[in-house]
C-alpha cells in the first residue's frame, strides 16, 4: 500500500517501540482478542515503571487499539481494555481518540485530563503574515507582538549558576538524578538512563535535541526538544523537562536553552504539554500561554489511595510520554 521504504520504516519503529523497550519483561504487551481463528481486535501497550505516590509500581501506557468492524458492538473493546488494565497496577490512557475516551468513561476509569497545553509565539511577523496575508501581516505584526508581550511577558530570570550544555547520550549520572528527584513527584514514569537513551537517542523516526543542566558540575536536570515544519510553519516542541520540582533555577535555565535553540532554528511557535505545576510555572515565566488542550488522560489504579488522583499538581506528564510524539 505504501511502498517498501515506508513499510521498512514502520517495521523499524515497531521494533523500537515494542521489542526494544527496556521495561519489557517477557516481550511486547499486545493483547489480542480472537474468536476461534478470527481476529477480533488488539490493544498494544507501552510498559513502564511508574513512580506512584511513594514507590515504583508496574504500569503501562495504552496506545494502539483496533476492533474489527464486524466485531463492534459485542463488547470486544471493553474486554481488551479491562484485560490490559487488570494486568498492571496502574493503567494509563493518554491522548485518546473520541471513541477510546468514551469507552474509558463508560468503564469508569478516572478522568484526570486534559493535560494542560502551552504555546508561545516566537515570530509575530510570521504568524501575522500567515493569518492576514503578506500585505496586511507585516503592518499588524508590531501590534500582535505588543499584545503578546503584555499578555504573556517573557520574564527571563537572572543567572542562577546553572550551566546548560548539549548531551549526546544519557550516562550513569541520570540514574542518580532519577533516584534523587523522583520523590518530588507523586506520578512520573521512570526516567533513568535506559529509558532516556531508548526514548530520545535510539528512536528511529525522530531526531531530538538534548541538553543537560549542571550546578557546580553536578547534574540537576535535562530537557528534550525538537522542531519541524508543519503546514508551512516551523513548530518547536518542548518534549520533556525534568529536574527536582523545587529547582526553579534548573527549570528556567533548561526552558531558556530550549527557546534559544528554537530561535536559531527559526521556530515560529513553541508548544508544550505539562501536567506538573512547577514546570508549568517555568513555561509561563518564559512567555508561554495556556490554551485549550486536546490531550485527554484517563487512569485506572489498583494501588494507592484516592488522594493521588485528587491532586495531580505533582504529576509529570509531557508530550514525550506514551507514544504521543510518534
Amino acid at each position: 500500500m505504501f511502498g517498501e521504504p515506508l513499510a521498512e520504516s514502520s517495521r523499524r519503529r515497531w521494533r523500537w517501540q515494542y521489542l526494544e523497550n527496556p521495561a519489557n519483561a517477557d516481550g511486547p504487551e499486545i493483547w489480542v482478542a480472537r474468536d476461534g481463528d478470527t481476529l477480533l481486535g488488539q490493544y498494544a501497550s507501552m510498559p513502564v515503571r511508574l513512580w506512584w505516590g511513594d514507590r515504583e509500581v508496574r504500569s503501562s501506557w495504552g496506545m494502539d487499539v483496533f476492533v474489527n468492524a464486524a466485531a463492534r458492538g459485542r463488547g470486544v473493546g471493553a474486554l481488551l481494555f479491562t484485560t490490559w488494565s487488570d494486568h498492571v497496577e496502574v493503567a494509563l490512557g493518554l491522548g485518546l481518540t473520541p471513541s477510546s475516551y468514551g469507552l474509558f468513561q463508560k468503564l469508569r476509569y478516572d478522568d484526570v485530563g486534559p493535560v494542560p497545553f502551552f504555546q508561545k509565539v516566537m515570530d509575530a511577523r510570521a504568524v501575522a503574515e500567515r493569518r492576514l496575508g503578506p500585505t496586511v501581516g507585516p503592518m499588524a505584526a508590531p501590534l500582535l507582538r505588543a499584545a503578546l508581550g503584555a499578555l504573556a511577558p517573557d520574564r527571563a530570570p537572572a543567572a542562577t549558576g546553572v550551566e546548560v550544555r548539549p548531551v549526546e547520550a544519557f550516562g550513569a549520572e541520570y540514574d542518580a538524578l532519577w533516584e534523587r528527584a523522583r520523590a518530588s513527584y507523586t506520578m512520573c514514569a521512570r526516567r533513568d538512563r535506559a529509558y532516556l537513551n531508548w526514548k530520545y537517542v535510539a528512536c528511529p523516526h525522530r531526531e531530538y535535541q538534548r541538553v543537560e543542566a549542571r550546578r557546580a558540575g553536578a547534574l540537576v536536570g535535562y530537557a528534550v526538544s525538537r522542531h519541524e515544519d508543519y503546514r508551512g510553519t516551523r513548530l518547536g516542541w518542548v518534549i520533556d523537562v525534568f529536574s527536582e520540582t523545587a529547582d526553579t533555577g534548573a527549570q528556567d535555565a533548561l526552558v531558556g536553552a530550549v527557546l534559544d535553540g528554537f530561535r536559531e532554528a527559526g521556530v515560529v511557535r513553541a508548544q508544550a504539554f505539562s501536567m506538573n505545576t512547577a514546570l508549568a510555572g517555568a513555561l509561563r515565566r518564559r512567555g508561554f500561554l495556556a490554551t485549550p488542550s486536546p490531550m485527554q488522560f484517563c487512569v485506572r489504579a489498583h494501588v494507592g489511595g484516592p488522594e493521588l488522583l485528587r491532586d495531580t499538581s505533582r504529576w509529570h506528564v509531557t508530550f514525550g510520554d506514551s507514544d504521543m510524539d510518534r
